[in-house]
């Protein structure tokens, strides 16, 4: 009894091993077949789980390059492979290819498109192994097409024929696309607009969109990338826009009165319509007004775009624009404003005329005068000096007028102290509009 158990232990454990045996040998099957030169693989969408590998080959000469290559599960020789093609009139793979025996791995080449088997075999082991394969020939072409044009933009589609392959367990014939690298990039007159990369581009119809004024037509274009590096042009399209640019520049920004500014409409279209809103100041507005009654008014504006602000103040603007071919489509700027300095001038309390080179000479700072006086007084109020501009120039270079005390009084320099000054100024902004300014300045000997 005990000779019969262990007999039966003998055998079973011997059963297990060559069971063990299969199983490790039909587990490394599973990955025993490959294409080491294909440039990008894919895998199959059939409606079953049982899938193949696809292999793609860059075939610029479109001569056949595929190559596929079968290993024997345990690297050793003795194994006999017998490759065939799928043949589609008869659904099998009755096409023969080639058959190498004894060997420890086996490689076809030269392919065709197609799906190809490879049977295994030694001993008991009889497994079979497929892949398709495909050569990626630059001839196809992509496509471009226009689909509407409205206030947004124009709109595009474009797709790139890729390779198909039937899906092998449908039981209506379908037929599916190969899953492939591809860069789409869509250009305005040669001017590249989008990009788009995809990993896995499966022959969709991509959209692609132009949002920017132009003036005239444009020639639109689809340059193509694959994953080879391949590149396609597709057809020509011509189209316009409604789209409409409202942006504008406008120089100087700021700057004393009168302010002469000069407008310039960004990206300027001749089948457009601009109309420009020039406010006044909102300071300048005596209660509350409609929007069109805080405009400026000037006709010749339209026509040469420039504008000369004679007050100080905040001066809004803004560009309403329309589309000539299609007036329901208004695009209306950013507000955007124009600073008018306030007439003002800045009195230095102290000077020191040493002959130094800095601080020599008692001078105003001048913001939009137009004319200004002063006068300068000792402690006993006695007019000791005085000087004046009748029409002080806009923009003076670091805005100092162009007068001053030199700190003598009949050629000789004064005595150290305190002094007194009046300022008396008329602005810019209005016409007889005076300004008055007193206080005391200390003149300085030291060095």
């Amino acid at each position: 009894m005990r000779l019969m158990v262990l007999a039966i232990s003998n055998k079973f454990r011997l059963f297990a091993g060559i069971l063990f045996a299969l199983i490790l040998c039909q587990s490394t099957l599973q990955a025993q077949i490959s294409a080491p030169t294909s440039s990008y693989t894919s895998i199959t969408e059939y409606t079953s789980e049982d899938q193949d590998n696809i292999y793609v080959f860059c075939d610029e000469a479109n001569v056949g390059i595929g190559v596929l290559k079968a290993v024997s599960p345990d690297g050793n020789s003795g194994w006999n492979f017998t490759w065939t093609k799928w043949d589609s009139g008869t659904n099998s793979f009755s096409i023969s290819v080639k058959t190498d025996n004894g060997v420890n791995e086996s490689t076809i080449s030269g392919l065709e498109n197609g799906r190809y088997q490879v049977r295994v075999q030694k001993g008991g082991v009889d497994e079979p192994f497929k892949a398709w394969v495909f050569n990626q020939v630059k001839s196809i072409k992509p496509s471009l097409v226009f689909n509407i044009k409205d206030c947004d933009g124009i709109a595009f589609t474009s797709t790139l024929p890729v390779l198909q392959y039937p899906d092998i367990n449908a039981v209506i014939p379908t037929t599916l696309n190969v899953k492939m690298a591809v860069v789409f990039s869509f250009r305005r007159d040669n001017v590249e607009l989008q990009r788009l990369t995809l990993s896995d581009y499966g022959g969709l119809p991509k959209s692609f969109f132009d949002d920017k004024a132009f003036e005239g037509e444009a020639n639109y274009t689809m340059i193509v990338t694959d994953g080879c590096g391949f590149e396609y042009t597709s057809n020509l399209v011509k189209s316009k826009t409604f789209v409409v640019d409202p942006s504008f520049t406008f120089t100087p920004e700021t700057g004393e009165a009168p302010l002469n500014v000069d407008f310039q409409i960004e990206n300027e279209n001749n089948s457009a319509t601009y109309e420009w809103y020039l406010y006044n100041a909102i300071d300048r507005i005596d209660g509350p007004v409609e929007t069109r009654d805080s405009l400026l008014n000037d006709d010749t504006f339209d026509m040469i775009r420039n504008y000369s602000y004679l007050h100080p103040g905040v001066y809004n603007v803004k560009v309403i624009a329309t589309s000539n071919d299609d007036e329901s489509c208004v695009y209306i700027s950013d507000l955007k404003s124009v600073t008018v300095d306030v007439s003002l001038f800045e009195v230095p309390n102290v000077f020191t005329p040493n002959g130094d080179g800095k601080n020599d000479e008692f001078k105003l700072r001048l913001y939009s005068v137009k004319s200004y006086s002063v006068k300068i007084f000792n402690r006993w109020g006695r007019l000791v000096y005085e000087f004046q501009e009748s029409d002080v120039s806009p923009g003076l270079d670091n805005r100092k007028s162009s007068k001053g005390w030199n700190g003598k009084i009949n050629g000789k320099l004064a005595s150290p102290g305190t002094y007194f000054y009046v300022v008396e100024a008329e602005g810019r902004e209005e016409e007889g509009k005076h300004y008055t300014e007193k206080g005391a300045l200390t003149l300085l000997h030291d060095k």
